[in-house]
């Protein structure tokens, strides 16, 4: 028989691990080879994998296993089996596996992420409800069982549990015979699992309580440990029947089996409960009959008990009636561990025919890679047709090269001539981008330069009529928020002082120093900047003279509005703002032609206008407004103001001021060795004069 007609169940229990070998062919199934081995060592989340890959790997050499794909069952203790009841009314078969498979999340007390689930529908006799059976298994413990069994050299092919792989091999074998309701009681290591076998229903429930309880209970009462508890149980252990019956000659049979039969009333108990809650809230009938199975079923006189207790027939469950023994399967032996495979036999029905509960808990990596390996040649029929294709392209490309390297070395000559050229080209090269570098850098200082005239244009225009500047001069580096700090400075503003007026200093363009200086000091001294560097101008003062008329009425003519060849601020001020304001008005007619039309453009110049005429009654006002609208000076009150005015003791109407102006735009200077100037001050930007 072929290899691939060979499958392994490995029934991965509480306290030990089973083993089965099916072959299948036209006849059905039939066991071939089968292991029973019990842990050495207590399992934890640390040694489980080593442990269980290092006997499942003693255990298949052993017994000369040959299949390597394996189905894998969970013992009951690793998951968590919910059965609940959904309506169906008016609901088709989508919407009801969607509430179904929300229902089921509903039921999973961890994290989605930390668990594998699955559930199933099953039928019953209601027409207006399903049942649905969900379970749950974390997937560390998954991952670490699947990972021993990869060890080994097997390949996940699904992963069951305990109670759905028992279900399965009990209909196998008809336990419901004519319609009945019958049970199945497998009394394992650490958990019995109670499973309800009736037509197409399907219930079962995992109980707390198998051998390990009993072992604990003997060492607890002969006060001894864990291991010596087990060999006495298995040497002595029997379940005490009670009255009549004769108890042993030896006490401590007697003691051990009365503490059996203990444990074993607490199990009848919760049967008998589980029972109950099986007629009363699903709706199934009393069992008729009883099957018991499991590692802890062969206890001396288990059945007569059960039987004693429940009031049913009760008998073994044999789990092989459904498959076939091949001629070499050690008959006697298997008759000593039969009773453990029921799990094993549902495991291999899995995979030869459809069984009425099919759970899968295969991790996502394996589903996968199985996933993988069914499109696998696929993947290869693709690859030879690209190698094929690959082939014919490369005889053709074989086919073409001499024609390429007679034609290559025609080109190679010519290449050569051309190459002599590049030197000379590539020297041009450069010497065209050092000249573009400095005819850029002149660009620049010739900008710096044209921004002086710009700017002295701008305050010109928007000077009012009756404003006479005096004195320009820059100021270095950033220019300072200008706040009276008292009350003595604000009536020095008023009223002059020693640096009031239009005294002192020159301006930076020279010959406009004012009647109260001795001489012009050029704009910027050696002190306010090294020579040989840029330094930055962050804005200027303005000191000037203003009378005001009789009529008492600022006149201005503001000139045309000029085009800078800079970039300069946009401005916020109030000529500013209604420039934007008008801009948006057209920006909205342009949008629809449903729209109403847009407001007339604004002047700049009548929006300045309306400015300096709201700001005072006297020239140097409507002059501080114009320059905080205009867009080379900042709007901010505190940086483009008036700094000081000084009203004349013997003029009507005549005053000084004094202004500073911030730039909104940068401003820079080179500042050069001119040793030679004219002016007593000193060096300036561009010359100085007598006051």
């Amino acid at each position: 028989m072929a290899k691939d007609d060979k499958i392994l169940a490995i029934d991965i229990g509480a306290t030990s691990i089973k083993l089965c070998e099916f072959d299948y062919s036209g006849e059905g199934i039939a066991l071939s080879r089968f292991a029973h081995r019990e842990y050495e060592e207590e399992l934890s989340d640390a040694t489980r994998m080593g442990v269980v890959a290092g006997l499942l790997r003693q255990m298949m050499s052993e017994g000369n296993f040959e299949a390597r794909k394996a189905l894998i069952c969970m013992s009951g203790q690793a998951s968590l089996m919910r059965f609940n009841r959904l309506p169906t009314v008016n609901c088709s078969a989508a919407k009801i596996r969607q509430l179904a498979e929300f229902e089921a999340t509903q039921n999973i007390p961890f994290d989605l992420n930390d668990v594998l689930w699955d559930y199933q529908l099953i039928s019953n006799s209601s027409s207006d409800s399903v049942d649905i059976m969900s379970v749950v298994i974390k997937n560390d413990v998954v991952e670490q069982y699947t990972s021993a069994i990869m060890q080994v050299g097997c390949q996940p092919l699904l992963i069951d549990v305990a109670s759905a792989a028992c279900f399965n091999t009990a209909k196998a074998c008809e336990v419901d015979e004519e319609g009945t309701c019958a049970i199945v009681l497998n009394i394992g290591g650490r958990v019995s699992n109670l499973i309800f076998v009736e037509g197409e229903r399907f219930y079962a429930r995992s109980i707390p309580i198998a051998g390990y309880t009993i072992t604990q209970q003997i060492a607890k009462d002969f006060n001894i440990g864990f291991p010596e508890a087990e060999e006495l149980k298995r040497r002595h252990g029997f379940v005490s029947l009670g009255g009549a019956y004769a108890e042993p000659e030896s006490e401590t049979a007697a003691n051990v089996s009365k503490i059996i039969r203990n444990v074993m009333s607490r199990l009848a108990n919760e049967v008998s409960r589980t029972i109950s809650i099986y007629c009363a809230q699903q709706g199934g009938t009393k069992p008729a009959k009883m099957f018991i199975t499991g590692g802890s079923s062969i206890l001396t006189y288990c059945d007569t008990f059960f039987n004693e207790k429940l009031k049913i027939p009760v008998e073994y469950f044999n789990p092989f009636k459904c498959v076939t023994l091949l001629p070499n399967i050690d008959r006697e032996k298997l008759g000593e561990v039969g009773h453990m495979f029921s799990e094993s036999i549902g495991l291999g029905l899995r995979y030869a025919s459809q069984c009425p509960v099919e759970l899968s808990l295969i991790p996502t990596n394996i589903r996968r890679q199985q996933e993988f390996n069914k499109k696998k040649p696929f993947f290869l029929m693709s690859i030879l047709a690209i190698m094929m294709v690959v082939l014919v392209i490369w005889f053709g490309i074989l086919s073409r090269t001499s024609k390429y390297e007679i034609q290559n070395k025609k080109i190679e000559s010519k290449v050569n001539k051309v190459k002599q050229y590049i030197v000379p080209i590539e020297d041009s090269i450069s010497k065209t981008n050092a000249s573009k570098g400095q005819i850029d850098t002149i660009g620049e200082l010739l900008l710096q330069q044209a921004k002086w005239p710009a700017i002295l244009n701008e305050i010109y225009r928007i000077k009012p009529n009756n404003l006479w500047i005096t004195s320009i001069k820059p100021i270095i580096g950033e220019v300072k928020p200008f706040e009276i700090q008292s009350t003595a400075d604000a009536a020095g503003n008023n009223g002059g002082g020693e640096e009031g007026g239009m005294g002192g200093g020159m301006d930076m363009f020279g010959g406009m120093g004012g009647p109260g200086g001795e001489g012009g000091e050029g704009g910027m001294n050696e002190s306010e900047g090294a020579t040989g560097q840029v330094v930055t101008i962050g804005g200027i003062e303005i000191s000037g003279t203003s009378i005001m008329p009789d009529e008492k009425k600022v006149s201005f003519d503001l000139g045309p509005v000029f085009e800078f060849p800079f970039s300069v601020g946009s401005g916020s001020g109030e000529a500013s703002s209604e420039a934007e304001s008008t801009s948006d008005s057209e920006d909205s007619a342009e949008g629809g032609e449903n729209e109403p039309a847009a407001t007339a453009k604004v002047d700049p110049n009548e929006a300045m206008a309306k400015a300096m005429r709201s700001a005072g009654a006297t020239p140097e006002q409507a002059f501080e407004a114009a320059c905080r609208n205009s867009r080379i000076f900042s709007s901010d009150p505190t940086l483009t103001t008036i700094t000081f005015i000084k009203l004349s003791d013997t003029i009507k109407n005549y005053v000084n001021f004094r202004m500073q102006l911030a730039f909104e735009m940068p401003v820079e200077f080179y500042q050069v060795d001119m040793n030679k100037g004219n002016g007593p001050g000193g060096p300036g930007m561009m010359g100085g004069g007598p006051g």
